[in-house]
């Protein structure tokens, strides 16, 4: 039993997938353990290298079983990562890399392979949040063929009543296994927003909290714990006073989502407002049709997606096919697409670039694919061909300065000019925008707007360059703060740019969608938000409980405050004022 002195102790994490919720804790064991290492004579070395094969072999071949098996209830991104990951196996690179060990250490297969998987998995971390992500994948196949080897069975939940999951890390093929009726929620000691987990969470409506440490040492399987995928937060064994409040928070975030998904249909407020709510997208799969029929449109469609789980680069009439069937999906109204942002710590299999010490400040987005005829040219001229079917705007990723739009302006001229000459059809007057996110561009905003359609601020990259914090090292998180007074001076500057020069600007960033950042937004002049699907119901509510001219006195009132503890603070209470009898859930937490 969880001792007295460990009740009610509450852990912090990072919440990545909303909810909350109670029930016993079961620990999910699916790592290998100890790995035989063994030296082999030079005689052993061939049956070695066989033993290998055979294993990579049977454990492609049991992940394709378990695929298969499942593959109905898989969602559009599920079968991407396992497409991806699938890979893995038939990665002649990875074979051989683990056979040179085995040759050169004269090592067994299983001591060679953990060596290689640990190796990358090493080199992987070291990248951005999108590789660091693929370290589940690397992990995960190498657990696999480590299972054949050892002739060890891949773990499965015990029991039949419903459970909070709990693993060190929740591994892609795993979830393949597990039944998800029986899951109230998880929590991992690794993975970010965007690893399989997450997806796997937000998918099934699950709440979800990564980052905790050391809660085997605080408590046994089956303790009560309490779960808040909002806030990040675990509660172990929560005492009396906690658990009733656990209770009442979880039964009104339960009635007031129902009662902001109700209402996800009404947009007469937002349009009485000025205001525009819009999604970032990177597919329909799982996306509710009254939300998308609600939006305004799609602030951001990522295009990398079309471009990873394959072989090559997608040709320019596959992309125009796909830009024609996104927007006929949106039905007539505004799908803005970023251009593919890869580069660097985001590489494609088939697109090999140098390696860079800091690939993170390194040759990506704009500055590679603009340099990189396979990748920019199909793919403006797809837009362009596109923009013929519907509103269609081209939005550029880790824009710099207004250099860099120039020489986009003039090759989306001469594009132009030759599909006329080839009797292709084109949108007139197609929008360039520039994505904000490096702080050099934020303070360049009136020249950008001299040289741009639109500007899009993406928060989330531009909050950890100006911060210079991953938030998703739970080390330095607490300094990724979106309410500091200088990030609201950094963003009124931008908005202030836009006005004055008549562009329009939207927030594509987590800030649009969560309920004080975006109240913030709004008292800075904000009027275009664009956000997760998941985060509609919330910004909605909140940006329907102020005017702009409410929420312009709020930030004008915080003008004086200098931490984001004040502010936060400051527009919280504001916040749980004006709701009145309204519960809104995210204000509670």
């Amino acid at each position: 039993m969880t001792g007295a002195r460990r009740r009610g102790q509450v852990l912090k994490g990072l919440g990545i997938s909303p909810g909350i919720a109670l029930g016993p804790v079961c620990y999910f064991e699916n790592d290998v353990g100890e790995v035989p290492r063994r030296k082999l004579t030079a005689s052993d070395v061939g049956g070695e290298l066989a033993r290998l094969r055979e294993a990579i072999q049977e454990a492609e071949e049991e992940f394709r079983r378990q695929r298969r098996a499942v593959a109905t209830t898989l969602s559009e991104n599920e079968r991407r990562i396992f497409d991806a990951h699938l890979a893995l196996y038939s990665d002649d690179l990875l074979r051989r890399s683990v056979e040179a060990r085995i040759e050169r250490d004269r090592l067994n297969a299983e001591a060679a392979l953990k060596d290689e998987i640990d190796h990358l998995a090493t080199l992987f971390t070291s990248m951005d949040e999108l590789f660091r992500e693929r370290v589940a994948d690397v992990r995960d196949v190498g657990n696999r063929i480590h299972r054949v080897l050892l002739r060890r069975q891949q773990a499965a939940l015990q029991g039949g009543q419903p459970v909070i999951l709990c693993a060190r890390e929740l591994l892609p093929s795993d979830t393949l296994t597990l039944d998800r009726a029986r899951l109230l929620a998880i929590v991992t000691e690794v993975g970010g927003e965007t690893s399989h987990v997450a997806i796997l969470a937000r998918a099934s409506g699950l709440p979800a909290v990564s980052g905790i440490q050391g809660l085997k040492t605080l408590a046994l399987p089956g303790t009560e714990i309490a779960v808040d995928g909002t806030k990040g937060r675990v509660i172990v064994a929560p005492e009396k006073r906690q658990r009733s409040a656990v209770v009442r928070t979880k039964s009104s975030f339960a009635r007031e989502r129902q009662r902001l998904n109700r209402q996800v249909g009404r947009t007469d407020l937002e349009r009485a407002s000025g205001i525009e709510l819009l999604l970032n997208i990177e597919n329909f799969e799982n996306l509710d049709p009254a939300v998308l029929a609600s939006a305004a449109g799609v602030g951001l469609y990522r295009t990398e997606f079309l471009f990873m789980g394959r072989p090559s680069f997608p040709s320019e009439d596959e992309q125009l096919a796909f830009y024609k069937d996104v927007l006929g999906k949106v039905g007539g109204r505004e799908v803005t697409f970023r251009t593919i942002d890869v580069g660097g710590d985001k590489p494609l299999r088939y697109l090999e670039t140098p390696r860079e010490q800091n690939p993170a400040l390194g040759w990506r987005g704009i500055r590679l694919t603009f340099q990189w005829p396979d990748l920019s040219i199909p793919q403006l001229r797809a837009l362009l061909r596109a923009a013929a079917h519907g509103p269609l705007k081209i939005l550029l990723p880790m824009v710099t300065n207004v250099e860099e739009i120039r020489k986009v302006r003039a090759l989306i001229a001469q594009l132009r000019d030759d599909l006329h000459r080839q009797g292709h059809e084109t949108g007139a007057d197609v929008p360039l925008g520039a994505m904000i996110e490096v702080p050099a561009a934020a303070l360049a905003a009136e020249a950008l707007c001299d040289e741009c359609d639109f500007l899009s601020i993406g928060t989330n990259d531009l909050l950890q360059y100006l911060f210079a914090v991953d938030r998703n090292n739970l080390q330095v998180a607490r300094l990724y703060q979106p309410l500091h007074p200088v990030v609201l001076e950094l963003l009124g500057r931008v908005l202030a740019a836009g006005r004055a020069k008549g562009k329009e600007v939207t927030v594509c960033g987590e800030m649009a969608g969560q309920g004080l950042t975006a109240l913030a937004l709004l008292g800075l002049g904000l009027r275009r938000f664009s956000m997760s699907p998941a985060h509609l119901p919330e910004a909605r509510a909140i940006l329907r409980s102020f005017s702009p001219e409410e929420a312009q006195g709020l930030v004008r009132a915080a003008a004086s405050l200098r931490t984001h503890g004040e502010v936060e603070a400051f527009l919280r209470a504001a916040a749980l004022e004006k709701s009145g009898a309204v519960s809104l859930p995210f204000l509670h937490h």
